[in-house]
């Protein structure tokens, strides 16, 4: 009896891990293959040699970078519709990054150390997590749902565009007063039509053979004009309106003059979820491609950001974070929340900003125990007696931090994302339900990860705050300024909402506060999570617009405090 259960649940909490851990075994073969090649094409002479001087270097990736950008924005920024202008910065970023990878991941020194990058600092911690939640996946593999259906329609995925295609036939009169079907021309994969619309300017019949006595059904009538046209929908379950097979698609035009009959399809996967598979690998080639090219572009940042992650994850508080996240976690998993089918809202509410939380509370901590110490304790002189600009000590620093936190993220995430995985099957039984589906499972982890690079976005700029504090404020007094820039970011938006309606010098008072403080509401989706709406990437993309120009501007206060410190 009880192997029987585990047959019914376990294919709907194996498939939604196992689907994500094929986009990280993709997303490394894909790391595997191109830096392979860029490390074959170093052998050439010229190639392999181009960033030895740093200047010409970081010259060279911009100059790809800006080729890269450019293609990135015109295929992906008029897919943004009204608000396109906002993947701009976002495609821009993604440009440079893959500039700086493609120019250093030719230089032969990135060949020779390719096992040095992978195995120092902070990236064996994040590889050994996805690592372990791939292998998770991937041992599940006999008891996912349909295995080879899901990595067929891998080749159906969009990567640009929404998967609309449009073809036109030309279809000539009939030649005799007996109704003439002549074949349509025309080619489409209906495994992956999702929606067609069929639209002719002339009356013409839509049939499955050439022959009358052939056809397996009766034709289908279009008329002129647009409010004739036929529609379908893979998701109404009808009968399509023409065959699977295109050759078969024969269309009689009834009248003296050539007909043009347009087809409209718009193609998907057969199985939609297959999308995420091809995204995740995407997210993971960006990121691994991002932190080889720190390393070789900025070495001296990234040996300060390595020391910094390196300390920060050796300290006592680290351990107790991630003990009291995944605890949390798992605890909230099966606590009963009583909310009437809504617990798995309350899961991902309580899972990501419990995350959040301990993410803003290393920050801060880091910065203080990291930045305020070293400059109480001379250990700043020190460093800065080296080739290290005070420019590279704040950098350093701040992305030593970071790496340390988005650590601390990742492998909280991975432990919310299986608890969610199994959550809709825990609530089924708890209250005797039919086992749902696993596409389920995978829409709550999906609704989720938007959410929670957010969040981390938003411990970003915490972050951010927190070194720039540092260099002047000790640890306590960063806490609590930290602390109320926090509480009153987060009402920044209701503040110059309610000014409006409020005297002329409650409504300056209120600007003022937005224009000084961060609206941290930019990062705030509690709503869309209680609600169980998905967050749409365009919004992902404002919020980085926001974080990049916040970042800059709060490290060039951090600089401005530091440059004339007494370090002595």
């Amino acid at each position: 009896m009880v192997v029987g259960q585990m047959g019914k649940w376990l294919p709907v909490f194996s498939t939604p891990l196992w689907v994500l851990s094929m986009g990280l075994v993709i997303g490394a073969l894909a790391i595997l293959l191109v830096y392979g090649a860029l490390a074959a094409l170093s052998f050439v002479p010229g190639l392999g040699n181009l960033p030895d001087s740093p200047k010409r270097g970081v010259t060279l990736s911009l100059i790809a970078g800006a080729i890269f950008s450019a293609i990135l924005c015109v295929l992906y920024v008029p897919q943004g519709g009204e608000d396109k202008e906002l993947l701009v910065l976002p495609m821009i970023v993604i440009g440079v990054g893959l500039g700086f990878g493609l120019i250093y991941g030719l230089w032969h020194r990135t060949r020779d150390e390719w096992f040095s990058i992978l195995g120092e600092g902070v990236v064996p911690y994040l590889l050994g997590t996805l690592l372990v939640f791939a292998t998770l996946g991937l041992v599940l593999t006999p008891f996912v749902e349909e295995p080879s259906e899901i990595l067929n329609s891998i080749s159906s995925v969009n990567l640009v565009g929404d998967g609309t295609r449009v073809e036109v036939a030309t279809i000539a009169p009939a030649s005799s007063d007996e109704p003439e079907f002549l074949p349509a021309g025309i080619t489409y994969n209906f495994r992956n039509v999702a929606e067609l619309r069929i639209e002719s300017d002339k009356k013409v019949f839509l049939s499955d053979s050439d022959d009358p006595a052939a056809f397996s059904r009766a034709p289908i009538t279009i008329n002129p004009g647009s409010s004739e046209a036929i529609t379908y929908r893979y998701e109404d379950r009808e009968q399509p309106p023409i065959p699977g097979d295109p050759s078969k698609l024969h269309i009689y035009n009834q009248e003296i003059d050539p007909a043009q009959v347009t087809f409209t399809f718009k193609n998907l996967p057969q199985i939609p979820q297959a999308s995420s598979i091809v995204f995740t690998a995407i997210i993971f080639f960006l990121t691994m491609t991002g932190l080889m090219a720190m390393r070789q572009a900025a070495p001296r940042v990234w040996a300060l950001a390595l020391s910094t992650a390196k300390n920060e994850m050796a300290q006592p508080l680290y351990l107790l974070l991630l003990a009291i996240g995944i605890f949390g976690i798992l605890l909230f998993g099966i606590f009963p929340f009583n909310t009437l089918g809504d617990d798995i809202r309350l899961l991902k509410d309580s899972g990501v900003t419990l995350i959040m939380v301990l993410g803003m509370l290393l920050a801060v901590w880091s910065a203080g125990t990291s930045v305020s110490d070293e400059i109480e304790g001379r250990t700043a002189l020190t460093v800065l007696s080296k080739p290290v600009s005070r420019r590279s000590f704040i950098l350093g620093k701040y992305s030593g931090i970071m790496l340390s936190v988005s650590v601390l993220f990742v492998i909280l995430a991975a432990v919310l994302l299986v608890v969610l995985s199994y959550k809709p099957i825990y609530d089924a039984r708890e209250t005797s339900k039919q086992t749902p589906e696993w596409q389920e499972g995978h829409e709550e982890i999906m609704t989720t990860l938007p959410v929670l690079g957010l969040y981390f976005m938003e411990t970003m700029a915490i972050g951010g705050i927190a070194v720039a504090l540092a260099t002047r404020l000790p640890l306590l007094a960063n806490f609590i300024t930290c602390f109320a820039i926090y509480v009153i970011g987060n009402l920044t938006s209701p503040l110059v909402v309610s000014a409006k309606q409020n005297p002329e010098l409650v409504g300056f008072v209120g600007k003022l506060i937005a224009v000084v403080v961060p609206n941290l509401n930019s990062f705030n989706v509690q709503s869309a999570v209680d609600a169980g709406n998905a967050v749409p990437l365009i919004y992902l993309a404002g919020a980085f617009n926001y974080l990049f120009v916040f970042v800059v501007a709060v490290w060039m206060v951090a600089m401005l405090l530091f440059e004339d410190r007494d370090l002595a």
